[in-house]
Parts: structure tokens; C-alpha cells; sequence
């Protein structure tokens, strides 16, 4: 092999990472593209729940309920989307100065409102979306002064823990 052939075969290695890098750059630039259209539409829902835990009367709760865990967990709450749903729409009826809001990870953003009901799917992929969302939203009640407000509906443990720790208080797990 030859001077020619081994600067020949040289550039061609070089080309060949470079596609390499191009492929894994339009990869995470894809990745980035997604998750900021995620959070885009997170901050739109997090503003619209922020005005319904500002007007909530006084003595209302604002309930944060941790959708699919609550369906799908080791301690159901209900064994669907609509009974879960229906759960919530029980507990609006006993006590008419909260609100509730169900959140479900979910390949789309998209929120529907029914009166003091809001059903959100966060869109995006990947685990634990509802977790970041709820604990950003925790976090900016914290900063508003409404913190003590929000109750977090979850059986998943680290979860409630995270938002206990958020909302400054100690979580006694059994």
C-alpha cells in the first residue's frame, strides 16, 4: 500500500466519522426539537393551572393527581382513565372549593377542562414526565406562596417523597 492509499484510506475513515457525527447531531437536535416543544406546552399548562390555584377560595385544595400510577400501580385507585376520572369528579362534588387536576404521561400535550376537572397528557417521551411536570409546577406554587395548597395524589413512593421534599415537608412512608 502506497503513501496515496494510506492518505486515501485515512480521509475515508475521517468521512466515515464525520457521517457518523452528522447522524448522531441530527439524532439529538431531533431529541432537543421535541423536548422543547414539550416544554413549551408544559409552561402553557403550568400558567392556566397557576391561575386556578391563585382563584381557589379559601380552604380549597388544589389536588395534583399522578394519572397512570393511580391506574396502573401496585395500589390502584381505579382500573381505568374513566373511573379515575369519576373518582375525581366525587371528590369535586364532596367538597366544592377544590380543584383537581389529573395529569398522565401521554405521547401528545394536550389539556381538557370540565369546570374544576383539568384531565393534561404531557407529550414528549420518556419516563417519569408527569414526576418533572408536577414537581416544576410544586416548585413555582412554592415561589407564588400557594405550595401548602397542592396535595399530590400518587402511590409511587419516590415520587411523593420528591414532592414532599419540594413542598418542605417530611413524608413518613409505611
Amino acid at each position: 500500500m502506497g503513501s496515496q492509499d494510506q492518505m486515501l484510506a485515512s480521509r475515508l475513515a475521517r468521512v466515515s466519522m464525520m457521517k457518523d457525527e452528522i447522524s448522531r447531531l441530527k439524532a439529538e437536535n431531533s431529541r432537543l426539537r421535541d423536548e422543547n416543544a414539550s416544554l413549551r406546552a408544559h409552561l402553557d399548562m403550568a400558567a392556566l393551572a397557576a391561575a386556578d390555584l391563585k382563584s381557589l377560595p379559601p380552604g380549597g385544595r388544589f389536588v395534583i393527581v399522578d394519572g397512570w400510577n393511580l391506574i396502573l400501580g401496585a395500589k390502584k385507585a381505579a382500573s381505568s382513565r374513566e373511573g379515575l376520572v369519576a373518582a375525581a369528579k366525587r371528590r369535586l362534588a364532596e367538597r366544592p372549593d377544590d380543584f383537581v387536576w389529573i395529569v398522565f404521561d401521554g405521547p401528545r400535550a394536550n389539556s381538557v377542562q370540565e369546570g374544576r376537572l383539568r384531565i393534561t397528557y404531557t407529550g414528549g417521551e420518556g419516563a417519569q414526565r408527569t414526576d418533572r411536570f408536577v414537581c416544576d409546577f410544586l416548585r413555582m406554587a412554592n415561589v407564588a406562596g400557594c405550595g401548602g395548597r397542592v396535595e399530590v395524589a400518587t402511590n409511587d413512593r419516590r415520587f411523593a417523597a420528591e414532592a414532599a421534599k419540594i413542598r418542605g415537608e417530611n413524608l413518613r412512608l409505611t
